[in-house]
This record gives C-alpha cells, structure tokens and sequence, in this order.
C-alpha cells in the first residue's frame, strides 16, 4: 500500500531517465540549429565572395597565406564569420563603384580582410601603439605589386581604406603596367596642377546633369588636404584624395565642376585622370559621374566575338534618323567589350570583321550627337548657353566623342596584328570623315555664335585625340594635326580624303 504522493524508486529511475532523455534531444536539435546556422553562414560568405570575384576580377581572402608573397604588416588578426561576412559586404558595395572587372585589368588579384593589422616597430608618426594587438596599429597595406591587407574595425573605415590602398595600386599601373616606377611619375604633374602653373579644366558636363548631382550633394567641399596623414607626402595625399573622392562622390564630382580652382578639386581632378590612365580606356569622368546619378552601366563585358559581332551588326541598322536614334549607350558598351577582347582565341577573319563594324559604329556616335543634314553644312545643337556664354553639355558632347575615337584607336591597335582582310583604306576613310564631321561642326557653330577659349580649347582636344587614333602615316597625321579646323572642314573630302 503507498500513502499519496509517495514516489517509488522505479518511477524516480524512470522519471530521471526521461528528463534526461529530453536534454539530449534539446543538445541535439541546438547543435543541428547551432549547424544549420554555421552551414547557411559559410553558404552566404562564398555567394558574397563569388559575386565580388565575378564583378572584380580580384580575390578576398582572409589569411595570411592566401596573399601573394610580399611585405605585409606583422598582425594580421583573423575575421570571426560574422566579420568576413560584414567585410564582404563592404568591399562588394565599394567595388561596384568601379567598372566591372576593372581590378582585373590594373593587376589587383588579391585583397586580404582581417580583424586588426599591427606592425611590432614604426617610423610613422601618425600611429599608435596598442597593447592588445602587440604593435602600432595600421588601417591597410598594399604590397606594391598585386595585392592589399586591410583592417576590418568598421564599416565605414574599412570603405574609406579600401579605396585608399586600391588608389596606390592604381597610382602604381599606367596603361596596365604595374611597377614602382610608375608610383611617383606623375607627382610632377601633380605639383604644377596645385601651384596653378598648369591646372586642370573643370570636366564639361551637360547642365541637366549638373542640377541632378546637386540633389544628390551633401554640402561637402575639399578645400585642401583631406587629412593630416595626407600631408606625410604626395602618394599619401592622393590615396587619401581618392578615398574621399569614392566616399562623398556626388559633391567631390560637383566641386570639380562649379569651383576647380580649389586646390582640394585641382586633387580630385588628378586623381580622376590617374583612374582613367591605369588602363587604355579607363574609367573617364563619366563613368564615376553615371555611378553617383545611379545609371552606372555594370554588365559584364561581353567576351564572346561571335556574339559581339551580332550584336553589333544589329546595332549597325539604328542609323539616326528623324524616327530612330542610336542607343548611345549599348553603342559604347559594345565598343568597350571589343576593345577588351582576348585576342588567343580569335581568327583572323572575326579580327577584321569586328575593326570594320567598330570603324562604323564609333562614327554613328557621331552622327548621332551631330544631327548633319546631307551636305554635312547644317547640324543639331543640344543645350543651352550660361549665364558666361558656355555651352556645357556642348562641350561634353565633343569631349566624349574624342574618347569614342580613342577607344577606336585602341580597338584597332589590338586587331590590327590578327586582321587577314581588314580594308584598312575603308577604316581610314571612316576617321577622316569623323575629323571632317567634327571641324564641319565647329565651322557652324562659329558661324552663327561666339566661341570661347575653353569650348575651343576641348574641340582642339577631340581633334587630337582622333588624329591619334588614325591608322595612317605620320606625315597625313602631320596634316591633319597642323591645319585650323576650319582648314580641315575642306580639306578632307566628303569620301574622307585628304
């Protein structure tokens, strides 16, 4: 007989049993969830890091020996999960602020992520030493060749080093070439640029575009040096110029056009150039214009030439017209795909095929911004005088089609030495009538309005910059390069002789 509430000592064995049964199978499911959840994290981080391989061209990484052999700083912490995933992040939002694949064609291959970066001894006088790291406490290091390190303390400063140790490798490479020589071969140019001996221009940049930059501005101006770590010397100045550049990009851009005279815009603009000279056909004042407007063309180029050569023989029939205008865009985007070819796989008769389309479609550019009439004598004019008498989106316009004739120019250097039967004398023809478009265009405008120095000086621009592009002789380069524009307006024949 057992009094109530009496508990036998069967039933508290199997009373013990059960709870202890219901742990387990709680330790279980937290460890499967604690799993799951790890699992789905490494799943996230290698998307992220793919995504930013695929758009870049260079590599994250997060230990020490997955950089290129190089010098790096002595501490190099490792990220926790939750830290590579964050980083990442960053680094993909910061990269797509640059053209696809652009860190691919400087050379940039690897950049390595971690928690802290020390170094156990330092002459820089900006650092600090930190007693739980073990040394003087740095944001990144690039190793002057291939790779960077950089701290991850937080997201804003790992964006803002990010773009600093990506400006050395960029200060370092000139028309994709790498090397130490390289870093300091522009400092002269740097120098006369903010003593005001040789400045740089305001950018021309339509007006339309200017007011909607102003929307997008904060209020910040660089009046001078960003930092005082930017005055320990010239590299230092610019790597820091260009954080700030890529940091506040709307109102950097705006400065440069409404008040270059600045000596923090005289570093902006240098900055700028030294982006679009690190490679041929590199990012152009437009392209970082387009990112912080938000209509930034981020596809991937197309490295396929039969398809390339479709989709621009397509493009070929949007001849402008007073119903069908060119896709400008998608124009220049095919352009650049071309310009970018790898040339191992590809046959003579793709060669030619494509120098002949690219010849005719970069003069469709032009015709498209040109409007001519048949006789070449009469053309559009798109914007409107200021207050000073500029035509900025005029001068944007011009400067622009320079570039397109630029991009030819290299699009024709590197298929010149595969073409089998190119009719090279066809090409030629096609850029002389692109130089006659132009000198035709600036003999109308300077027949019914007056031209300024600066809107002139940027047709002088263009028209180098297509002489360059000529495949031709140096002595018709000589012609070309010698005789006024208005000389050139009928001189060159309406068959592009000369």
């Amino acid at each position: 007989m057992r009094l109530r509430g009496e508990v036998t000592l069967d039933e508290r064995v199997t009373s013990r049993a059960c709870l202890q049964r219901r742990w387990m199978i709680a330790i279980v499911c937290i460890g499967c969830s604690i799993c799951a959840t790890a699992s789905r994290a490494e799943d996230r981080l290698e998307a992220l890091l793919e995504e930013f391989r695929d758009y870049s061209g260079a590599e994250i990484v997060f230990q020490r020996d997955d950089l290129p052999p190089a010098r790096y700083h002595d501490v190099l912490k490792p990220l926790d999960a939750a830290g590579k995933i964050a980083a990442t992040k960053v680094c993909l939002k910061e990269g797509r602020l640059y053209p696809p694949k652009f860190f691919a064609e400087v050379g940039l291959v690897k950049i390595g992520i971690f928690a802290a970066c020390a170094s156990r001894t330092t002459t820089d006088t900006h650092r600090r030493f930190d007693p739980q790291l073990g040394g003087y406490r740095y944001f990144g290091v690039y190793n002057g060749r291939d790779a960077l390190a950089a701290a991850h303390y937080s997201d804003g400063q790992l964006a803002m080093t990010f773009h600093h140790e990506v400006f050395h490798h960029v200060d370092s490479t000139f028309q994709g070439e790498t090397g130490a020589w390289n870093l300091g071969s522009d400092d002269a140019f740097y120098r006369v640029a903010l003593s005001g001996q040789r400045p740089y221009s305001a950018p021309p940049v339509a007006s339309a575009d200017v007011e909607l930059l102003r929307d997008k501005c904060f209020g910040i101006t660089l009046k001078d040096y960003v930092s005082a770590y930017a005055v320990k010397n010239s590299r230092e100045d610019q790597a820091e110029t260009a954080r700030h550049l890529m940091s506040f990009l709307p109102d950097a851009l705006l400065q440069t056009i409404e008040r270059p005279e600045l000596p923090g815009s005289q570093r902006l603009l240098h900055v700028l150039n030294e982006y679009e000279q690190a490679v041929v056909d590199g990012p152009s004042f437009d392209w970082f214009l387009d990112v912080a407007l938000g209509r930034a063309n981020r596809k991937q180029l197309i490295d396929d030439p039969d398809e390339l050569l479709g989709q621009m023989r397509q493009m070929q029939k949007d001849v402008p017209s007073k119903t069908r205008s060119l896709d400008t865009k998608s124009a220049r985007f095919l352009l650049r795909s071309t310009g970018r070819l790898d040339t191992k796989h590809l046959s003579g008769t793709q060669a030619s095929q494509l120098m002949d389309v690219a010849a005719d479609l970069t003069r469709g550019l032009l015709r498209e911004r040109l409007r001519p009439d048949p006789h070449w004598v009469s053309f559009e004019i798109r914007g409107r005088e200021d207050k000073r008498g500029v035509n900025h989106t005029l001068r944007h316009d011009i400067a622009q089609l320079g570039r397109d004739a630029r991009r030819l120019g290299l699009i024709l250097s590197v298929l010149r030495p595969i073409a089998r039967e190119s009719d090279e004398a066809a090409i030629l023809a096609t850029q002389m009538r692109m130089l006659r478009g132009i000198a035709r265009y600036y003999v109308f405008i300077k027949r019914f309005w007056s031209v300024t120095p600066g809107t002139t000086r940027v047709f002088e621009s263009t028209r180098q910059e297509m002489v360059g592009a000529l495949i031709a002789d140096e002595g018709i380069r000589d012609v070309c390069r010698s005789l006024r524009l208005i000389d050139l307006a009928t001189r060159i024949t309406s068959d592009g002789r000369l």
